[in-house]
Parts: structure tokens; C-alpha cells; sequence
């Protein structure tokens, strides 16, 4: 089972945070839980001054058994699994140091389009975080019953392959889409007694038996319930096609590598994961690290 740390921001991000894990918790192989709250240098957050500045023990105790109170409707606050952490300082600092010290497998965030509340954008955290990062959005589909998985055949895509087959587990009724996005060689190239049409079809059959191929070398012979799936793209990024057909087929959960095989990395997380990230469109995503 997976240690997580579960970043609390005492707003309303928080209960739809925690209704979704509770949901999710076993496909999601969560076992124990380290529920933290960073305070920040600049109390003014909170709603009455008087209460939380100076931030003396009494208040700080006031502060844990919010959080608890707020938890506890969820989780059981006096399971040996359970445990709740104050921090002080920059927010994403201290939730990637706690995390590494309390051997963490997992960081979860929730998030919520366009407000910095507890100071930690998706992007931030899952690029800096040594363990695998999900963010959940406040928007998020209840559900669990479509994960696509971005291919680049990387090996971080073979591993979130194998993370999609882990959560979807036993209940085949779960589908997972292997879904790959490239870009078209341009015809002037080629010397070819065919059709626009017929060339462009004969491309994508072929990367398309490509990752057939790679999904069979990752989990053996039986991809019959994974869905192959390869979209040539134009002008758009990558990340901006992986969301549209996000969008498009009901998917619910997306799982996608850190890195990939673009030449330019951005630190520990590639390009196309961080504009999934970024975009106001996204999903429940388990970064696999």
C-alpha cells in the first residue's frame, strides 16, 4: 500500500479533495495518510487576525483540530494510518520536504482552476516532488471507469501503462485508452503513387500497430481491453490534443509519465505534462515518477 501525503488548505477545495479519495482509496492503493497544512508567512488567510496572529500554541492547537474536525468527516481521525502535520513557511518547500522525510509515496493535491490558495500550483508540485504527484481538481468527474495513458514509448509511459492496469485492477469494465499523438511528415518529401488520404492512413496504421506492439511488450499478450489509439496533430501542442479527446471521450483519470522523449526537459517533468497541468481542462492525473 502506498504511504500518501494529502496537502490540506482549509478551503473548499479540501471536501471535494477528500470525498474523491475516500471513493478512490483502494483502487488507488492508499494505505497510511499523512494529512498536512503548511501555514504560511502571511496569516491573513485565515479569518480573524486576533485568533491566528501571533500564532501562539493555543492557536495552533485550534488550527490542528480544524483540520482534524474537517478531515475526520471523511477518515477516521484516530486510525493508526492517519496522521496530521503543521508546517510553517513557503507552502511547496514544506509539503516536498515533509513528504521526503515521511517516505512518501504519493503527494495529492486538490486544485482549483485560477486560485493559488495554499500556494501550490499542480506543475510546482509534481515537478519538484521526488515520489509520484496526483492532482485533483475541484471539477473532477466522481467516476473511475475511463483512464487514458499518453504514449511517447518512453519508459515513464511503460510505467504509467502498468500504474493504469494496477488502478483499474480486476474490474475489466474500467477501460484504458493508450493514446498517441504525432505530427505528420510533410508530403513533399516522398515520391508516392498514392492519395493524401491514403498515405495519411497508412501512417497511422502503422504507429498505431507501433504501440500496439509496445503495449504487448509492457503487459504481455492481453491488450484486448486497452484501447489503441493514435491522432496526428497540426499547430497545437501536444498537451492541448491529449485534453481535447480527454474532453471528447468521457475520460476520467488520466495517467502520464514525468518525462518523455522531448530533447528539452523542464526539470523533472516534461513539456507536454506540465501543459496538461496548466490547462483549465484537466482531470484527476497521477504524475508516475
Amino acid at each position: 500500500m502506498r504511504r500518501a501525503v494529502v496537502a490540506i488548505d482549509l478551503s473548499a477545495v479540501d471536501e471535494k479533495l477528500l470525498t474523491y479519495l475516500k471513493a478512490h482509496r483502494e483502487k488507488l492503493g492508499i494505505g497510511p495518510i499523512a494529512f498536512v497544512h503548511v501555514l504560511p508567512e502571511k496569516f491573513h488567510i485565515y479569518p480573524d487576525d486576533k485568533i491566528w496572529s501571533p500564532l501562539n500554541p493555543k492557536a495552533m492547537e485550534d488550527i490542528l483540530k480544524n483540520i482534524k474536525k474537517s478531515v475526520g468527516r471523511f477518515f477516521d481521525p484516530k486510525d493508526k494510518n492517519t496522521e496530521f502535520q503543521l508546517c510553517k513557511g513557503d507552502p511547496l518547500s514544506e509539503l516536498v520536504d515533509y513528504a521526503h522525510s515521511w517516505e512518501a509515496d504519493l503527494v495529492v493535491i486538490g486544485q482549483k482552476s485560477g486560485v493559488k490558495k495554499h500556494g501550490i500550483l499542480a506543475k510546482n508540485l509534481v515537478r519538484n516532488v521526488k515520489c509520484n504527484g496526483l492532482v485533483v481538481p475541484d471539477d473532477r468527474p466522481d467516476d473511475l471507469t475511463h483512464i487514458m495513458v499518453p504514449i511517447d514509448f518512453s519508459r515513464y509511459s511503460a510505467k504509467s501503462l502498468k500504474q493504469a492496469l494496477e488502478l483499474r485492477g480486476e474490474n475489466e469494465s474500467v477501460k484504458i485508452t493508450a493514446l498517441h499523438i504525432y505530427e505528420l511528415p510533410a508530403m513533399g518529401y516522398y515520391k508516392l503513387s498514392m492519395t493524401e488520404r491514403k498515405f495519411r492512413d497508412g501512417i497511422r496504421e502503422n504507429i498505431e500497430e507501433s504501440l500496439r506492439k509496445f503495449v504487448q511488450s509492457q503487459i504481455g499478450e492481453n491488450t484486448d481491453n486497452i484501447q489503441i489509439k493514435a491522432i496526428s496533430r497540426g499547430v497545437p501542442g501536444v498537451s492541448n490534443y491529449l485534453t481535447e479527446y480527454a474532453l471528447a471521450s468521457n475520460v476520467d483519470f488520466i495517467v502520464m509519465g514525468a518525462k518523455g522523449h522531448s530533447k528539452i526537459k523542464l526539470m523533472l517533468m516534461g513539456s507536454v505534462t506540465e501543459g496538461v497541468l496548466a490547462t483549465g481542462n484537466f482531470f484527476p492525473t497521477l504524475i508516475v515518477k
